[in-house]
């Protein structure tokens, strides 16, 4: 592989680029960008809450109101 050099002497290492493919023609297509970071899971974790009532009914006055009675 070879680098990717930028304007204003900015090299790119291949193993730095984003996604890359290749279309039915057989020409390369290279995004340049920083990579997909991984999902954390569990980072808000005890920062958050959900009521235990959350997904009760709501009172009729209120879906009324959503629908516009």
């Amino acid at each position: 592989m070879q680098s990717t050099n930028l304007p204003n002497g900015i090299s790119i290492d291949p193993s730095q680029r984003g996604d890359v493919s290749s279309p039915a023609d057989g020409t390369p297509v290279d995004s340049v960008g920083p990579a997909k970071l991984p999902v954390r899971f569990g980072v808000l974790q005890g920062q958050a809450w959900i009521a235990d009532d959350f997904d009760a009914p709501l009172p009729d006055y209120l879906l009324d109101a959503f629908e516009g009675r």
